[in-house]
């Protein structure tokens, strides 16, 4: 399969689970995500806020906050195709921003030098860590300087045997789905 055939047969697939189905998936993937030895030594992690029926990442952010970890998620700039990154302290203090994806009302800016981990979207994803993303490249910009652990969320079904990646892909550290936690270096 080709890049926009594998990424429209995951949206399709990730469209078609039901709530319940995202929510107990969900759960598995916070409660494998937040055992990994790296997030609990982690004092500051960068999250994307899910949407489009991605593993819900906002249980993640509020158990972080309950362990002290300072949280930060990125801000669209579709303009430039880049994303800045900003402190949260609360779910409240966020509304809808690019692409319809939660973004913080106040912006308090963070250096990307600071982030431990950052928890990364994709469509896809393979068993060498390679990440497919929606296409715009913005977290390959993300991530390509940043020396923080790069961990892929996602569900089973998102993880192929090999997906196509260029130069310019980041590998994952860690990938983690509901029934599995792929740790790549």
């Amino acid at each position: 399969m080709i890049k926009d055939e594998i990424r429209e047969d995951m949206r399709a697939k990730r469209r078609a689970l039901s709530k319940d189905e995202v929510k107990i998936k969900s759960d598995e993937i916070r409660q494998r995500l937040l055992g990994v030895e790296r997030v609990k030594q982690a004092k500051t992690i960068c999250t994307f806020i899910s949407a489009f029926k991605e593993p819900d990442t906002v249980e993640i952010i509020k158990e972080l906050w309950e362990q002290d970890k300072k949280i930060v998620v990125p801000i669209t700039d579709i303009e430039s195709g880049t994303l800045s990154l900003s402190y949260i302290n609360s779910m409240d203090d966020m509304e809808k921003g690019a692409y319809g994806i939660l973004e913080p009302k106040t912006v308090r800016k963070a250096d990307e030098n600071n982030i431990d981990v950052i928890l990364v979207p994709g469509l896809a994803f393979d068993r060498n860590g390679g990440r497919m993303g929606f296409g715009k490249g913005y977290y390959d910009r993300l991530l390509e300087s940043s020396k923080a652990v790069k961990i892929g969320l996602c569900y089973d079904f998102q993880i192929l045997e090999k997906i196509p990646t260029e130069s310019h892909d980041v590998p994952m550290n860690f990938v983690i789905t509901e029934k599995e936690i792929l740790e790549i270096r």
